[in-house]
């Protein structure tokens, strides 16, 4: 390969040209592992990388209302970031990866590079850009640093393994994303399967996958059941959303017997037809919101493992059982759990990761072999003033350069959420402090405004007469199904909040 020529996956495609059709492929443990490293993205990194064209029910609105809002209403300008380009806790081992599709690098960390702080003993940094400093200071890249303490053994303990499976097996990956290691009597139940008598009429083609070509898989292992053969004929990705309407009937959460999981802080005011047909808006404050933003921080493996599947019309469902089904013997045992369980980075929990009960890795900390003042000054390269010394000309002798006795010290992770850089962890990202928001069925998410509710009322064209403002106060059981509804469905409140048989699909604004 060329210097500066991208990194490509090799993968072999079992081809039926007479049913434009791909049974199966054959692939190494690099492409796998790059299967697999989809179930640690964050939601906002898979709309992110995909243009916010992920079809995901209302995600893709949800990131764009995330986007137009204004930093004012998030706890710290680093929350807005953080939820636009959500750090993947991963990241260790996504960066082996052959093929690095969301271009995920070794941690950059931002240290307050003011030597005479006020707060210099705390010895802070963080791993997100616009952190603030105790001292009121915007905190600023420092670099790429090394392997933090207490990160996990990504090494492989075999030279042979890969970044996520063990050995040097070939696997099968079905056109539905199952995955298995390649053995004679899979591919005869293959063939079986899609009824090939004669091998030989299979036409075999190597394809060399990029990191475009492999995000272009992604989005179709979200919108098809046959990626690997929409990629291979070049099909269209569908955007029909006929079947996102409405969530299927298996879908919506029980209504009976969950008066004891409300959530007293949870209260919303919905605008919606008299007779239930139709649901323009919810009035609601930023506690609610939290619950939505808060789904951009979660990894796909995580939401597949809360709601059994992440789009109406994918299939990386398949993917993940395979990772406790068919490949559950060739995954590495330090990555069964982080798979199959994915957990987000320091401070990205929230009201949305409680519910879902995604847990969050603790903070981090780091050792430098310096006092923090010559850190400041010389980063990780150049700890030379710390150790070293300078020739006195009056005393003719030499002496220390740096003044500070204890020449090693231990960074502490410090929150992007707090304006004071603590270290608690689960804050909020939205300051909902007296502030209220409008929410539109499909999830555009604005500050409340009388033009921009009238603005709705009138785009629906519905006399004021068959309207009727409702309070609810939201049980546990139905936050959990308004966030599955986020992925599965563009009506994502009326497909919750109001009864199945009588739904009516409304034109919803753009702003």
């Amino acid at each position: 390969m060329a210097k500066n020529e991208a990194p490509t996956i090799g993968v072999k495609l079992f081809v039926d040209k007479e049913r434009r059709k791909v049974l199966f492929a054959e692939s190494d443990k690099e492409f796998v592992d790059v299967l697999f490293g989809f179930l640690t993205m964050p939601l906002g990194t898979v709309v992110r990388l995909l243009d916010k064209q992920s079809q995901m029910g209302c995600l893709d609105e949800v990131y764009k209302s995330v986007e137009d809002l204004s930093a004012d209403y998030f706890q710290t300008k680093a929350c807005k970031g953080m939820l636009l380009k959500p750090l993947n806790a991963a990241s260790s081992h996504c960066c082996r990866l052959k093929v690095n599709v969301d271009g995920t690098v070794p941690r950059v960390i931002y240290v307050c590079k003011d030597t005479s702080c006020s707060f210099h003993s705390d010895n802070a940094f963080s791993s997100f850009p616009d952190t603030v400093c105790k001292c009121g200071k915007v905190m600023e890249s420092f670099g790429q640093c090394p392997k933090y303490d207490g990160d996990s053994e990504t090494v492989p303990a075999c030279s042979e393994d890969g970044v996520f499976v063990k050995g040097c097996l070939k696997f099968i990956v079905t056109d539905d994303l199952q995955v298995a290691p390649a053995s004679t009597s899979l591919m005869m139940s293959l063939f079986e399967k899609f009824g090939v008598r004669d091998p030989a009429v299979l036409e075999q083609q190597v394809l060399q996958l990029s990191s475009e070509k492999i995000t272009s898989l992604l989005k179709r292992s979200l919108t098809s059941k046959q990626p690997l053969t929409e990629h291979y004929f070049d099909v269209l990705v569908s955007h029909d959303d006929a079947s996102l309407d409405t969530l299927a009937g298996n879908l919506y959460p029980k209504q009976e017997d969950d008066g004891e999981e409300s959530l007293g802080n949870l209260k919303i005011m919905v605008l919606q037809m008299k007779d239930n047909s139709a649901l323009l808006y919810a009035e609601v404050d930023g506690d609610f919101v939290d619950c939505l933003f808060g789904l951009l921080s979660i990894p796909l493996g995580s939401a597949i493992k809360s709601f059994g599947q992440c789009s109406t019309k994918g299939c990386l469902d398949n993917l993940y059982r395979s990772i406790d089904g068919s490949a559950k013997e060739f995954i590495r045992q330090d990555c069964q759990s982080l798979l199959l369980a994915p957990v987000l980075a320091p401070f990205f929990g929230c009201g949305a990761s409680r519910i879902l009960q995604v847990d969050e890795l603790a903070p981090r900390e780091l050792s430098i072999n310096a006092c923090f003042a010559c850190f400041k000054i010389g980063g990780f390269s150049d700890f030379v003033r710390c150790h070293g010394s300078t020739y006195n000309h009056t005393y003719r002798r030499y002496d220390p350069s740096c003044p500070n006795k204890v020449k090693s010290v231990k960074l502490c992770e410090a929150s992007p959420k707090q304006q004071n850089g603590g270290s608690e962890k689960g804050e909020a990202y939205v300051n909902g402090e007296q502030t209220k928001f409008v929410v539109t069925d499909d999830l555009h998410i604005l500050p409340l405004s009388l033009a921009s509710t009238v603005q709705i009322v009138s785009e629906a064209k519905i006399q004021t007469s068959n309207l009727v403002e409702k309070e609810i106060t939201l049980t546990k059981s139905q936050v959990m199904g308004l966030q599955r509804a986020v992925l599965l469905s563009r009506n994502t409140l009326s497909s919750v909040l109001l009864p199945p048989k009588k739904i009516k699909k409304l034109n919803h604004l753009r702003y």
